[in-house]
């Protein structure tokens, strides 16, 4: 039994400017880089790195960037026999502006990713009945999404859900009355309760409303502050690591990761997102998506570093 990630897969165009455009804006880019991404792929491959093979399920198109995307992920160990091939889509691109500081801007063409359907999970249904943890995001179509979750439910897996793109409100609550863990970021948050999680005590208030909807835990995500986690009764603050940060796509992703990867290792959840946030916290260091995910041993170093 394992961790399953059923996602999205892109091929990323990311540049490097000095200042993210406005509104009607050109600006120029110094360099830029191409490379893996998509929230799906982003989890998938740090879970890989953090020692644990997934079950990855996802879907490209029969073009060049979708052949290019499956070689690139094989290379890196990743079991590519789970993806599926659309014959009439394009592979889902990401389009990447990232300032000095590290903060980005992101279009997303979704492509083959969106024609994700029930059918597609049906005829993967006994690999999510046979998972530990389920690891969701919303970069395919919810009722896709929906169908992976049922699957998985039936066999017990505990299901990890990244609420980003947050999508419309009746059908978030939908989806988190099936969810176990919820790890919204503090605008994803703010958009899902109308509470903006500042500090302990507002996230606290947001993980109540949160709660209401159904996730037993919840996971609100704050930056380089660390994470609020609140589950049972008990709640608290996981404070975040200081790193020298340039890029922060993906990061998120590498949190979820590391949290799936540690529950799954038997932490217990304080510990298990405190690994969570050095996953995340290290890559930001590199710039990228999927390819700035750390490895166990520097995820590690942080941690005992900080002891």
């Amino acid at each position: 039994m394992t961790i399953a990630v059923v996602g999205s897969s892109n091929f990323d165009f990311a540049a490097r400017v000095a200042k993210l455009p406005v509104q009607g804006q050109t600006v120029s880019s110094r360099a830029y880089k191409t490379g893996p991404g998509g929230k799906g792929c982003n989890q998938a491959l740090a879970v890989a790195r953090l020692g644990v093979s997934p079950v990855f399920i996802s879907k490209v198109g029969d073009d060049m960037l979708g052949k290019q995307l499956i070689e690139t992920l094989a290379t890196e160990g990743l079991d590519t026999t789970n993806l599926i091939v659309a014959d009439e889509a394009q592979t889902g691109i990401a389009l990447i502006s990232i300032d000095e500081a590290g903060e980005n801007m992101i279009t997303v063409v979704g492509g083959a990713n969106m024609t994700m359907t029930r059918n597609d999970l049906h005829e993967k249904q006994e690999l999510l009945r046979n998972c530990d943890y389920l690891l969701l995001q919303l970069e395919c179509p919810v009722v896709a999404i929906d169908c992976a979750i049922k699957y998985a439910r039936e066999g017990n897996a505990k299901v990890i859900l990244d609420p980003a793109p947050v999508a419309d409100l009746v059908v978030m609550r939908d989806l988190l009355a099936l969810t176990h863990i919820v790890t919204p970021n503090q605008s994803e948050c703010l958009a899902l309760t109308g509470i903006d999680p500042v500090d302990e005590a507002t996230a606290r208030s947001a993980s109540i409303k949160l709660h209401d909807m159904g996730p037993e835990t919840v996971i609100i995500k704050m930056g380089g502050d660390g994470a609020f986690y609140s589950s049972g009764g008990q709640t608290g603050m996981v404070p975040g690591f200081a790193v020298n940060t340039v890029d922060t796509v993906g990061a998120g992703d590498c949190f979820n990761a590391g949290l799936a990867v540690a529950l799954h290792g038997g932490q217990a959840l304080k510990d298990a997102v405190r690994f969570a946030c050095a996953t995340g916290a290290l890559s930001t260091t590199n710039n990228g998506a999927a390819e700035a995910a750390p490895r166990l041993a520097d995820v590690l170093s942080l941690i005992e570093g900080n002891a």
